[in-house]
């Protein structure tokens, strides 16, 4: 036994752009039903929460002293905005404007409206805005405009406090210099010092204006539905896309055309597109017969093509189809790969050697009684459990009834005899047997056969398992001749050229075969020599 030269890929190939994009293609519906959930989620969160209203007003600042004079000039220092934002914000300025808040909600505490202010300053201008944040809009509303109010009063009468103790001090000094005795100096000193109280007498106090008003405002300011949605929908995506590449890289099955090939070590003979509709496993349907003019029906005659340069190449009469696990679709394909070799006008023989869970009589329409298992048991000959298909050149022999010993059947000298002594009187011979993983049934059959040809699913097959099914058939000896990559996203076979139409009607070459039952392989053997 040859070794082989194959070997599976044991480590990641780069990743080019389409590589990244095919996987945000295959895990789209997992991206899609993260993002609705995420999005979903903030609606809901949305519509739970209570709407708040947010009213403005905005305060021009000045330094509330703007007298430049010797005496008051101490009192006009530079605008600091920051100071002036904790000054609006402190305990003082939020009791004062409680009392114009209470009117409107006896309930108001100093703390409880601080939460509620938002002051701020954008720019280098010199205005802070006062935003006031409250459930019911008239509330903002009068919040932010008592802040803005009382801000204002309240550096007014700091000011003026100030003011006052300043001309106190001067008036105080005026009347100890009238206690002392009249003099030119004292009056002096009494004349500059009733100057400089004139001064702070007539001095304005301008701390600034309300130059934006607060109004009631019209609509909420949070939450903020087309906000948090559109939050929700950039965070679903992007989770869902790393979510996607999370998937595909602990998913173990098979990832189109190149992977199988890389996997299996043989070229991947044709694709199969899958078909709208016939997503049942249990339903057995023949597309080559029924749609003939389909995408999956023209993938049937390219994988109809290979095997016949195949033939002509090396010699290839007798093939077995096999698949590593159930449901790949191997017997949906040995029965429709021999309705084309039969349209072809090659002479072919159906064998189903599935002796646990046959179904290629499903196919055809045929009784599965008296078949292979009879064959193999010596109680019929083969030319009796050969049944006509449904077109001309195909005959089926179906598994018969399900024995006890099926893998000792497959492995006897009869079947052996059946294959050595038959395949010279017929173009092909197509076996259908169990999958590889499952039982030993195809391991004893593989050694009989020119060539093998492994099915895959392409939205189902494990990798692991295709390559413990290519390293079982490799200790046997089996000749790999290719594979069928079955089930694929019909946007990436190539075959979308040819249309879908999956319509009935007569398929040219399709009317039943004419031959009777009992003389068929005579009629073979008669037509050959």
């Amino acid at each position: 036994m040859q070794t082989p030269s194959w070997s599976p890929q044991q480590q990641d190939s780069f990743l080019d752009l389409r590589d990244y994009l095919s996987v945000l293609r295959r895990r789209k519906r997992l991206i899609l039903i993260i993002t609705v959930a995420f999005v979903a989620l903030a609606i809901g969160y949305t519509s739970t929460q209570t709407k708040i209203y947010t009213a403005t007003a905005k305060v021009l600042i000045r330094p509330p002293i703007s007298t430049a004079s010797s005496t008051t000039s101490n009192f006009a220092p530079q605008i600091n905005k920051d100071n002036e934002i904790e000054l609006i914000t402190s305990t003082a300025v939020a009791e004062a404007a409680l009392k114009q808040i209470l009117e409107v909600n006896p309930e108001a505490t100093v703390t409880g409206i601080l939460r509620k202010l938002e002051v701020t300053s954008p720019g280098d201008a010199d205005v802070l805005q006062v935003k006031f944040a409250d459930p019911r809009p008239e509330l903002a509303r009068v919040g932010a405009e008592s802040f803005a109010e009382s801000y204002l009063s309240f550096k007014t009468s700091t000011a003026q406090a100030q003011l006052d103790a300043q001309a106190a001090g001067y008036r105080d000094a005026i009347a100890v210099l009238r206690a002392k005795s009249d003099s030119t100096i004292v009056g002096s000193g009494i004349d500059l010092l009733t100057s400089r109280l004139l001064e702070i007498e007539t001095t304005t106090i301008d701390p600034g204006t309300v130059i934006l008003e607060a109004s009631t405002p019209k609509s909420p300011t949070s939450p903020n539905l087309p906000m948090n949605i559109a939050l929700a929908l950039f965070l679903g995506l992007f989770l869902g896309v790393i979510a996607a590449y999370f998937r595909e890289r602990m998913d173990d099955h098979l990832r189109g055309r190149h992977d199988l090939e890389d996997t299996i070590g043989a070229p991947v003979m044709t694709m199969i597109p899958s078909v709208p509709g016939w997503r049942d496993r249990n339903e057995t349907q023949l597309v080559t017969i029924l749609a003939p003019r389909s995408p999956a029906a023209e993938a049937y005659r390219t994988l109809r093509t290979s095997i016949l340069v195949a033939a002509a190449e090396r010699g290839i009469k007798t093939l077995m189809v096999v698949s590593a696990l159930a449901g790949e679709g191997k017997s949906t394909t040995a029965g429709n790969l021999s309705v084309v070799l039969a349209q072809a006008g090659k002479r072919v023989v159906l064998i189903s050697a599935d002796l646990r869970r046959p179904r290629i009589h499903e196919f055809f329409g045929i009784e599965g009684g008296r078949g292979l298992a009879e064959v193999l048991a010596g109680e019929r000959r083969p030319w009796e459990s050969l049944k006509s298909g449904r077109i001309d050149n195909l005959w089926v022999m179906s598994s018969g009834r399900i024995p006890e010993n099926p893998t000792e059947l497959l492995q006897s000298n009869e079947m052996q005899e059946l294959m050595s002594e038959q395949r010279e009187v017929v173009d092909f011979m197509v076996i259908d047997c169990p999958p590889v993983l499952a039982v030993a049934d195809a391991m004893v059959l593989a050694p009989l056969v020119d060539g093998v040809i492994f099915v895959a699913d392409a939205a189902g097959t494990p990798r692991d398992a295709v390559i413990q099914a290519r390293a079982q058939l490799d200790q046997v000896g089996a000749r790999m001749l290719g594979a069928v990559l079955n089930n694929v996203d019909s946007g990436t076979t190539g075959y979308a050229y040819y249309g879908s139409q999956y319509g009935y009607g007569p398929t040219g070459n399709g009317q039943p075969a004419a031959n009777g039952k009992a003389t068929v392989w005579e009629t073979i053997r008669k037509d050959r020599s």
